[in-house]
């Protein structure tokens, strides 16, 4: 016991260089360091100078860098204890970017609560060898010693507790749409679908209609959006006719997407974003775009592991979440395929092929399966299923069939009923008609008010 006593604290001098140097370099990184870190979780007694110093002259206003930061510890008589002016310009050149302050932090953030856990278990160590006290308030003692070091330098900046009134008071804050009633930003969408299935050109559909300014669903305006697409399956030359296609079908309706606000990005080889080389590379690429809207996928070209491994979703999700914040908060949609249907079921599992975390995982997860209804294959009718509980309620479609001027278009409400407002080639009409999903009538004239399930104009 005696030897562990005297082993080294936990700590790390290149971490903590590394935070005093992000700090001398960047204003913000001042903000996110002293968000995590206090003085005392400094392990050497000079860095918590500095950082006590730097964070003097931001609350002041003052600019931090090494040579404003060298003057004021010269004034305050600490320059030579620290390691002079040259040391301050150590610090800086110690850092490799300073964008890595928030990481550096925590990690010397967890160090130091090493270290408080150590001094109050030896304390606690020794009090019980000595018997010096009534037992009872050794072990209490002990007990407050631990949830001193736990919560060293925090407590006095917690809220206070949130109780029932006060909860109930604040008003219902309305979401920061990105497509108006179907998603926010930081949502997360997830479609499956088997293969063929024609998930991709609904993830693409959306990206285009909300980059030109169209509701996914509606006939109704909304404003656009800067998109991401990020196809690791199909190459360029596959997707460029469809892409085409669409940019053509939003000028029909007279709505011309900004080129600017698209990015594009194919690697139909896949990527690897459980790599760091592979997840640093799309975060910066995420970050020049600025999304409101990403699509990626499919998921399973997205990690080299197993895709059934617990390991391999749970970084492929730190890289997804990697990507969101990158991007300051873009919704998110993103295309997996679902298993095989299996012998004598009639409809397929629409859940993502994987680990199970994947269920828990997006706030919306759907699936695009064949309706049960006669002549729904004409129609390339599909039923758009919920395969997890939705955590907000949101205004979805209940089925989709194969559009005209895009891939698809929204049905209000399944089951084999009339279908309201479905612009229909002479030839699908009349395959329609005959499977009793709409009355006898005329070839649907083409106008501007047909091919959605909603009439509206515009919604901002």
């Amino acid at each position: 016991m005696s030897e562990d006593i005297t082993r080294v604290p936990p700590q790390d001098l290149d971490a903590e260089q590394a935070v005093l140097g992000s700090m001398l370099l960047s204003a913000d990184a001042v903000l996110d360091v002293i968000e995590i870190v206090t003085g005392p979780d400094f392990y050497k007694p000079a860095h918590a100078t500095v950082f006590d110093t730097v964070c003097t002259m931001a609350v002041r206003g003052e600019p931090c860098d090494p040579i404003t930061v060298g003057h004021q510890l010269a004034r305050d008589g600490a320059l030579e204890r620290v390691g002079g002016a040259a040391y301050l310009h150590t610090l800086v050149q110690a850092v490799p970017t300073a964008a890595n302050a928030a990481h550096y932090a925590r990690h010397m953030r967890g160090l130091a609560l090493l270290r408080g856990v150590i001094e109050a278990g030896t304390r606690a160590v020794q009090s019980g060898f000595t018997a010096s006290g009534d037992p009872q308030e050794v072990a209490e003692r002990a007990v407050a010693d631990m949830q001193a070091a736990r919560d060293r330098g925090r407590a006095a900046a917690d809220e206070p507790l949130l109780h029932l009134d006060e909860f109930l008071a604040q008003a219902d804050d309305e979401p920061e749409w990105v497509i108006p009633g179907v998603l926010a930003r930081w949502d997360r969408l997830m479609i499956t679908a088997g293969e063929g299935g024609g998930k991709s050109l609904l993830l693409r559909q959306t990206a285009m209609r909300a980059l030109a300014g169209l509701h996914p669903f509606k006939r109704a305006r909304i404003k656009p959006a800067r998109v991401m697409i990020i196809d690791v399956e199909n190459s360029q030359d596959q997707a460029r006719p469809w892409i085409r296609s669409m940019a053509a079908a939003a000028a029909e309706e007279g709505a011309h997407p900004r080129s600017a606000d698209l990015a594009l990005e194919f690697r139909p080889g896949g990527l690897d974003l459980t790599s760091p080389a592979d997840r640093s590379w799309l975060a910066r690429r995420v970050e020049q775009a600025r999304p409101d809207l990403i699509t990626i996928g499919p998921l399973y070209k997205l990690a080299l592991g197993n895709p059934n491994e617990e390991e391999t979703a749970r970084g492929l999700m730190s890289a997804l979440e990697m990507l969101r914040t990158a991007s300051n908060g873009a919704a998110m949609l993103i295309e997996a395929h679902s298993p095989h249907a299996a012998p004598g079921v009639k409809r397929r599992d629409l859940r993502p092929i994987g680990s199970s975390l994947w269920l828990r995982w997006p706030e919306f997860g759907f699936g695009l399966s064949p309706a049960d209804a006669p002549g729904a294959a004409d129609l390339r009718l599909m039923d758009w299923v919920p395969w997890r509980g939705q955590r907000s309620v949101r205004d979805w479609p209940e089925q989709f069939c194969g559009g005209v001027t895009w891939p698809w278009q929204a049905v209000q409400y399944a089951g084999n009923a009339p279908v309201p407002q479905l612009t229909l080639t002479a030839e699908q009409a009349a395959r329609a008609e005959a499977a009793g999903l709409i009355p006898g009538q005329p070839e649907p004239e083409q106008s501007e008010q047909s091919g959605f399930w909603d009439d509206q104009q515009i919604s901002q």
